[in-house]
């Protein structure tokens, strides 16, 4: 009974991930959830008495531990190599449900009561923020890459990570490996040419301004 319990509640989990993460936790309902799992909508205040709220709070949590052990699991298979430790994430990140991850954070985590909020925020740092971060505070220290804020660049790998989910929805885009292989090589290789990387700067005359007056030469 006890595995009966416990195995409907992961899949009651796994239709609440999909509709959330697909359309967002604001358009989505019970009886939304409910009807996909063709089941009565109190049936889910049995595994869920907080009703949606608690829900969504359950699932994003189990969703991050997921994520934590699969971007953990990367960086630890490349060691002392970031270039190749991106690429294992950027593959983790493929294998999965894309997660909007940046419309999780900035609206369906915002809709949250302020516990709930606080409580999520810290669970997706520890979940996913802070093993990108530690490895590029230690490709800092092996030498491979200059001084730049962690947290920054933490950021930076989720966003576009998230960014390819949009990306490879578009008519003609290129395989999702090549552009990760893009993003990353981006990241860690700059945009710039090496031949313009070591040309001499050109001063740029003030006013800088595209709308600035031209000074009269006559």
């Amino acid at each position: 009974m006890e595995q009966e319990v416990r195995d409907s509640t992961q899949r009651v989990l796994d239709v609440a991930e999909r509709l959330f993460m697909d359309r967002g936790y604001s358009a989505i309902t019970l009886r939304d959830i409910a009807d996909e799992l063709g089941m009565k909508q109190a049936s889910l205040y049995y595994h869920f008495p907080g009703g949606k709220e608690q829900l969504f709070l359950s699932m994003a949590q189990r969703m991050f531990d997921r994520h934590h052990q699969g971007v953990a699991g990367a960086l630890a298979g490349a060691e002392n190599d970031l270039r190749a430790q991106l690429r294992r994430v950027a593959e983790w990140f493929a294998s999965q449900r894309p997660m909007k991850f940046m419309g999780m954070m900035h609206a369906d985590i915002a809709a949250l009561s302020q516990e709930h909020k606080e409580q999520l925020a810290q669970k997706a740092h520890g979940a996913m923020f802070r093993p990108l971060r530690d490895a590029f505070v230690a490709a800092e220290a092996r030498g491979e890459i200059r001084a730049m804020h962690p947290d920054l660049l933490a950021g930076c790998f989720l966003w576009l990570m998230d960014g390819l989910s949009y990306g490879e929805t578009r008519a003609g885009a290129p395989p999702r490996a090549a552009m990760a292989e893009e993003v990353i090589s981006m990241m860690l290789d700059g945009l710039l040419l090496r031949d313009a990387l070591c040309a001499p700067t050109v001063p740029v005359p003030w006013p800088l301004s595209a709308h600035a007056t031209p000074v009269n030469q006559g």
